[in-house]
This record gives C-alpha cells, structure tokens and sequence, in this order.
C-alpha cells in the first residue's frame, strides 16, 4: 500500500506528465523559484533521478556562454545556458553541496516531501560517518543506486530504506557486486602504499597509541 505522501507525489508527476515543458517553466519562472539548472528541473518534473554529477559541475565552474529566447503562450522568455567542466562527486563534501541545492528545488517542486527529504539526508550522511573516507565512493555510488530505484518505479520513497537492503548489501558486504569497483580499489592500493613508506608506530604496537590510524604520523601496522 502507497503512502499518501507518495499517492501525493505520484498525482503531480502525472499531471506534469501532461505538459512537462510547461511544468518546467512553471517552475523555473516562479519569484520563489530555487535556483536550479534547467536539465534539472526536466529530470524533477519527469520523475527521473537528479544527476548530482551535473549539480556540482555547474555549482563549481559554471558559467554563462549564450542567451535564448523562446515563446510560450505569446510570452517571450530569455534564458542562459551553462557550461560547466564535468567534475564527478567523489567526497562527502561534494555530495552534500549537490545534494542540499538538488534537495530545495526538490522541495519547491514538492512541499509535501520535506520529511522524506530531511530523513534521506540523515540516512546517507550516517554512512558517511560509519565508513572510512577511502571507501565514502561506495556511498556516492550506493546514493545514485537508491535514487534510480525511487525513479524508476512509483513504489517507494527515499525514506523507504527497508526497500534498498539488497542494494545495501551489494555495495557494503564483502561479497556484494558492487563493493569493489576500479576507482575505489585503486584508492586503496595507493593507502596501502602510503601505509608501507611510513614507519610503524611503536605506542600503536604497544597498545598506548591514542590517535586514529588517520591521524597518526606513524602507520598502525605491526612492527
């Protein structure tokens, strides 16, 4: 049985569906409009999941290169279009930065979705902060993994967390599918290297050693 909350959500997207242009610039033209990119508002009215790859781009090297103009119902508007370099999220930072911006247009779109939105955030930054920073890839990717499966079916909420335990279990356990991919394999090769060319830590392997291993000149390996 569907939340009313996600009957409510599903209800704008098909009326959007209808004329999502239209909806678009609705949205986009609004005096209380978040500021969003236009693709993104096109992925928040067809219900699609928002490229937060694209988000930081334009976040952090954006910048004007060419105006358009277009009428609709005999009213003419004037646009820019952004460039931006690609950058792709691979720290806890840059996903926060996309995602608090990606989460008020979000929440402009659909003023019912707060609590499901707040609770997501909570969720994904509790990951964050139970994995070390070498492996917060695996996070990123869980992220736009949960985010494709709310897209592509009109079942679930992003606060439906018991719905994505098999997608939890493909990133985070040992033997999950996805819990070692190229970039984050690599990364850990180039700690475990770091590691070798540091000294090990004599109070470490005394047991008298109070820094984290991340914080700690020498390496917590046995000497």
């Amino acid at each position: 049985t569907l939340s009313a909350n996600l009957r409510r959500t599903n209800a704008v997207l098909l009326n959007w569906s209808q004329e999502p242009k239209e909806a678009r610039w609705q949205l986009m033209y609004h005096e209380l409009s978040s500021e969003f990119h236009e693709s993104g508002w096109m992925e928040i009215v067809t219900g699609k999941c928002v490229n937060l790859d694209n988000v930081f781009s334009i976040i952090a090297s954006s910048r004007t290169i060419d105006k358009h103009t277009e009428t609709i119902g005999g009213i003419q508007l004037r646009y820019g279009t952004s460039e931006a370099v690609s950058k792709r999220i691979s720290m806890q930072s840059a996903w926060i930065v996309a995602w608090n911006r990606t989460a008020r247009a979000l929440l402009f779109a659909f003023p019912h979705r707060k609590a499901e939105l707040e609770a997501y955030q909570e969720y994904i930054c509790s990951l964050f902060g139970t994995n070390e920073e070498y492996s917060h890839s695996r996070v990123i990717r869980f992220d736009k993994a949960v985010r494709n499966r709310v897209a592509s079916t009109r079942r679930y909420e992003l606060s439906d967390f018991a719905a994505f335990h098999d997608i939890f279990h493909a990133h985070f356990n040992s033997g999950g599918k996805h819990f070692k991919e190229e970039g984050e394999a690599a990364s850990t090769s180039q700690e475990k290297a770091s590691l070798a060319k540091r000294e090990p830590c004599n109070k470490w392997n005394n047991n008298e050693c109070t820094r984290s291993a991340a914080s700690c000149r020498y390496a917590h390996i046995c000497s």
